[in-house]
């Protein structure tokens, strides 16, 4: 369990080391590293482990069962690029650990591009670890991997680079399929600024649709809905995003950073008001909570936005860095001691301690 706190420790010690900033662009060359060297750890954290994740034995079994074919049935048993990346590592016998590595650096460097667009980026990633880096990136891994892409596609936009951006969606698409339904946050975006750029996103998210995600379908209609999978803890997890996405579409016109952006974010926003109302009436509470998890991000922004969404006062936001280190350190509390499943990530075990 130690590993989980240090991950932890991390930012929330950059958080107080490194006053929150009035714009992106003032990040220096010491933040730059720190930012570096945490990427660094959590791709060592998550590739080297071992057993660790409510879907491991799944994950394994997908490893195995593409380590005996060709790479045709790698892109086909799963989704193309989560095959691909086992079918690869399998051919040079390097197991789930570079499968779990290379999904835990798309993610982590996902959160690490967003955050750094925030004012105040140690607070954004500090409320990724207890929910979006241990328990989606070291349980979930292909919906990390998406979720990471889906980060990146937001920076890239953020930066006028359309190219990257399509690529970055598709990417997702092509790690977990349930990814396309984060295409229409950026509708609103690229239709009054882009709008050649939006019809040729369209057209390859129709594309990824019927080649990827349609063949899925039965699969997922079959283990979610036609089972009613309960999913424990669902509802809370639903609210962990659902409380910071009220805030921010009460308060949306004070969100800092990119003008760009803002629709994105309250279309994330309002994604999890949705689902929260939706988990009333689903009769699949894992579908709806599988896929809470794209929306998840709405933690970062509020964290990572909170003195522009909150009118606080200078000589109070010490206190308040502080009380959100220790609402932080509260879910990853609940989470490590009091969850159901958590004995899936606890204890935290390496490549050193498989038979």
């Amino acid at each position: 369990m130690l590993i989980y706190w240090l991950l932890l420790a991390y930012p929330a010690i950059m958080a107080l080391a490194y006053p929150a900033r009035t714009a992106p662009s003032a990040r220096g060359a010491g933040q730059t590293f720190a930012l570096a060297g945490f990427v660094l750890f959590y791709t060592l954290v998550a590739g080297l482990r071992w057993d660790v994740g409510g879907d491991w034995g799944n994950y394994v079994e997908i490893y195995d069962d593409i380590a005996l074919d060709d790479l045709g049935y790698a892109l086909s048993v799963t989704d193309p690029l989560y095959g691909l990346v086992n079918w690869f590592s399998a051919q040079f016998d390097m197991g789930m650990y570079f499968v779990n590595g290379v999904c835990g650096y798309l993610l982590v460097f996902g959160v690490a591009r967003i955050v750094g667009r925030f004012r105040d980026p140690w607070l954004a990633m500090l409320m990724a670890v207890p929910y979006l880096l241990i328990v989606v990136g070291l349980g979930y891994i292909r919906q990390g991997a998406a979720i990471g892409l889906l980060l990146m596609a937001i920076a890239a936009f953020d930066s006028g680079k359309l190219a990257r951006t399509g690529l970055f969606l598709l990417m997702a698409i092509g790690f977990h399929s349930t990814a396309i339904m984060v295409i229409p946050l950026f509708g609103y975006s690229l239709g009054t600024r882009y709008r050649l750029f939006a019809i040729l996103v369209g057209l390859a998210t129709i594309y990824a649709y019927f080649a990827i995600v349609v063949p899925g379908l039965e699969k997922f209609n079959t283990g979610y809905i036609e089972q009613e999978l309960e999913s424990t803890g669902a509802l809370t997890r639903l609210l962990m995003s659902f409380i910071p996405s009220v805030l921010l579409l009460l308060r949306w016109r004070h969100l800092g950073g990119s003008p760009r952006l803002r629709p994105i974010w309250v279309s994330v926003a309002i994604a999890n008001v949705l689902l929260f109302l939706l988990l009333a009436v689903s009769p699949s509470s894992t579908a709806v909570d599988r896929a809470g998890l794209y929306f998840s991000i709405a933690q970062l922004v509020v964290f990572g936005e909170i003195r522009n969404l909150l009118p606080i006062a200078e000589r109070m936001t010490g206190f308040v860095r502080i009380m959100l280190i220790g609402v932080a350190s509260l879910v990853q509390v609940v989470w490590l001691v009091y969850a159901t499943n958590s004995i899936d990530w606890v204890p935290y075990k390496t490549l050193f301690d498989a038979p």
